[in-house]
């Protein structure tokens, strides 16, 4: 039995991913007719990730899954779009897919499973694999737990009721996640490995670059098909 979910999306001028995302949200495993789509959107009209003539065009495309649009009138931080997005959506779980990454087929199954199996209230890694577009894409991982946060902010899948018992994000576009997990708990760690990869370009808000060293390499290779998805992207 599944649960309806909403897939969380914290855009700005990303336009050029969108056919990242929709491969992203069509791959996924879990019962697509339970997902709903939610993009808080405060680009410039002319780099909006969905143009008003095409958001018929991407229901028809993530179909059975529904699509909540929202434009913001004024530019605002990561952390401040994140909170906005989760009072926004409609379901009692939400879960983050942000813009330019990618999500495994398991993303969602996978944390949902974990969610509910010890009835917690968040899960999501902390451990980040990178995939390097300027190193030849070769891959890469930090662990997140050691650093200013627990859970990084793009694997988080939790219940609004968790959410409104914790000091909700910062409101700043780096680590915005940090103020999230100040005092709580019932929460749990979930394996990278099933749920997505970074991918670092110039636009990333924080430099992954300097991830991309010996120590964190791992042997992991992108597929051929991915790769060719990224290079016709990252050459708009």
């Amino acid at each position: 039995m599944t649960d309806e979910i909403s897939i969380l999306v914290p855009t700005y001028c990303r336009a050029k991913f969108l056919p990242l995302f929709l491969l992203n949200l069509k791959s996924q495993e879990y019962d697509h007719s339970k997902l709903t789509v939610v993009i808080y959107d405060d680009s410039p009209q002319s780099e909006q990730f969905i143009q008003d003539s095409e958001i018929d065009e991407v229901r028809n495309i993530i179909a059975p899954m529904k699509l909540m649009y929202h434009v913001g009138e004024k530019r605002l931080s990561i952390g401040k779009k994140r909170d906005a997005l989760i009072k926004m959506c409609k379901t009692k779980i939400f879960t983050f897919m942000d813009d330019d990454d990618i999500y495994l087929s398991t993303y969602i199954s996978s944390n949902f499973k974990s969610l509910k199996s010890g009835k917690y209230g968040c899960v999501g890694s902390d451990k980040m694999i990178f995939c390097m577009t300027d190193k030849e894409y070769s891959v890469h991982a930090i662990d997140c737990g050691n650093t200013n946060h627990m859970i990084h902010e793009a694997t988080i899948m939790a219940t609004k009721k968790w959410y409104k018992a914790s000091c909700g994000f910062a409101d700043n576009s780096r680590g915005e996640g940090k103020t999230l997990f100040e005092g709580i708990r019932n929460v749990c760690i979930t394996d990278i490995k099933d749920l997505m990869v970074c991918v670092q370009h110039s636009g990333n808000t924080v430099d992954k670059l300097q991830f991309a060293n010996e120590e964190n390499k791992i042997n992991i290779e992108m597929s051929d098909e991915m790769i060719n998805l990224l290079n016709t992207i990252l050459k708009n």
